[in-house]
């Protein structure tokens, strides 16, 4: 943990083994790999799915391969309380497909079926048949087991603690309410997008008419489910395709520097905004809109108009997108090891990112984080809480970049976090990050391509900070790493005096200019003992 108080003088001992902060900043841990990847095969009622994952040791998990259908098989259900012949044989080629796909990856299958097999009358058959044809063993969940998966796989990698989570599938929406990361109450509503589509949505384009019944019913169903609204310390967390296609369809809308949906908030000004969007027009001319995918054209107004529903009831400011879900959930649950707390999980993204991409540097980025630690407390740079934990992270994973090329390394480090991403932090954080990176290269950048996650009064903030990641880099990478050196600071007047028996009189003329600009303190080197 950076310091942001201390004496004038100390000492400190750049070691690569640091003590564990009551955020579990270096002691990440580990929680063990997955024996197997999981292919995760998820029979929805809109669409059919299956994600070959693995866990890895630091807790993270790690897309292997996937495959999607779209049969609906909730149009069925409502139209003949069963799945027709015609759809079985489909579904059995798709599931049959699947699991080519998850033997040629050494995957165990967990299958899961949801609202539509829950609600045909020959559901017991097709999973019967599944079985024995297949040799996959395909359950038929509750509601509220579709509900928790849904919220483990939701939220396990968000920073968020306390709130609800929507998951809007083809036959039925589940909620859950959250505490402490753990789900507390769930419900489920059948205000699926496709279920609603068929039931009030019949014209094209749209009738006034319609869209008030939908809206009617709707709301009868919320009203009736009776959840609370928000409160101030929790968060609406929104999963399953129809949100990622509306959250995918604002950020299209916006000057937005993130291209990762995970993480993505919608205002709730902004959410009214896109159903406006989609109920105009035709299907056919929904399906030329940015950032709604073809297939769900038809169906995206319904789905609309249930979150909009939802975010008004429970009074919500924003919804927070997550690009995961059930099968996410599924995966953690049929792990052996238990989950992280989000602490353990930040600490674990930030050094598995350094282990997949610089795998022999972690103690050089321990070091780093050291001497950035001490240097704040030098020069009394005393950042908030949140930026305190983005600096030392940026301190760790600083020279990633260099797996692509030493030269420009810290625009391959940018490319490679917003990629690759941090499990548990927050886009802000997360471009943060990043802007550090590069500003601790180059000491004339400007983050303003991270607007607005990096407002104007943050610029200041990171230039400091990224003077110091400057100069902690530099002199981390002229010490021996097999040495665990102590590193002598003490402040005289305007003069930082750096004493450090393997630096000795180094003299980094163009950082001293710097750090004279950012501190207004000169920098100097002395031999120890000098």
């Amino acid at each position: 943990m950076i310091p942001t108080r201390g004496r004038l003088c100390t000492e400190v001992e750049v070691t690569s083994e640091l003590d564990c902060d009551d955020r579990g900043r270096a002691d990440a841990g580990t929680w063990g790999q997955m024996p197997v990847p999981i292919a995760a095969i998820d029979v929805g009622s809109n669409s059919v799915r299956v994600a070959v994952m693995s866990r890895s040791d630091h807790g993270s998990l790690e897309v292997l391969d996937e495959a999607r259908d779209v049969p609906r098989l909730i149009r069925d259900v409502e139209e003949h309380g069963k799945l027709r012949p015609e759809t079985i044989e489909h579904l059995m080629a798709v599931l049959a497909d699947f699991r080519l796909l998850a033997h040629a990856s050494g995957a165990e299958i967990v299958a899961v079926a949801t609202s539509a097999a829950r609600d045909a009358s020959n559901g017991p058959e097709l999973v019967e048949r599944i079985r024995r044809e297949l040799g996959i063993d395909l359950r038929v969940i509750s509601g509220d087991e579709e509900a928790r998966l849904a919220f483990l796989g939701a939220t396990y990698t968000l920073p968020v603690s306390n709130g609800l989570v929507l998951d809007i599938g083809g036959g039925s929406m589940e909620v859950v309410r959250f505490e402490d990361r753990q789900a507390v109450q769930t419900w489920t509503l059948p205000l699926g997008a496709v279920r609603l589509t068929d039931r009030f949505l019949t014209s094209d384009p749209l009738s006034t008419s319609e869209l008030r019944a939908l809206r009617t019913h709707i709301q009868k169903q919320i009203t009736g489910a009776k959840i609370a609204p928000l409160r101030d310390d929790e968060t609406l967390v929104g999963t399953g395709g129809t949100i990622r296609n509306l959250g995918k369809i604002d950020r299209a809308r916006r000057a937005y520097p993130l291209s990762r949906l995970h993480g993505y908030e919608v205002a709730r000004s902004d959410l009214q905004g896109v159903a406006d969007l989609v109920r105009q027009g035709s299907v056919s001319e929904r399906r030329s809109i940015s950032g709604l995918n073809e297939d769900r054209a038809d169906t995206i107004v319904a789905g609309a108009l249930v979150v909009e529903a939802m975010m008004n009831a429970l009074q919500a400011r924003s919804l927070t997108v997550s690009g995961q879900g059930l099968r996410e959930g599924m995966a953690l649950d049929a792990s052996p090891e238990a989950l992280p707390g989000l602490a353990a999980l930040r600490a674990a993204s930030v050094r598995d990112a350094v282990s997949r991409f610089v795998p022999l540097r972690w103690e050089l980025a321990e070091r780093r984080r050291a001497l950035v630690g001490a240097l704040s407390l030098a020069v009394g740079f005393a950042p908030d809480a949140e930026f305190v934990e983005v600096l030392d992270a940026a301190a760790a994973v600083q020279d990633i970049g260099r797996s692509v090329d030493y030269y420009n390394r810290e625009r391959h480090t940018e490319f490679l976090l917003l990629e690759h991403g941090l499990d548990g932090w927050s886009h802000r954080e997360l471009a943060l990050i990043c802007a550090l990176v590069r500003q601790g290269h180059q000491e004339k950048y400007t983050p303003t391509v991270y607007q607005p996650l990096i407002a104007t009064r943050d610029h200041n903030l990171v230039s400091a900070a990224g003077c110091l990641l400057a100069l902690s880099d530099a002199i981390a990478s002229r010490r021996s790493t097999d040495h665990a050196a102590v590193v002598v600071w003490r402040r005289e007047h305007n003069r930082l005096l750096i004493a450090d028996e393997q630096l000795g009189r180094w003299e980094p003329v163009a950082l001293a200019t710097r750090f004279k600009r950012a501190f207004g303190l000169e920098l100097c080197f002395e031999g120890r003992g000098s």
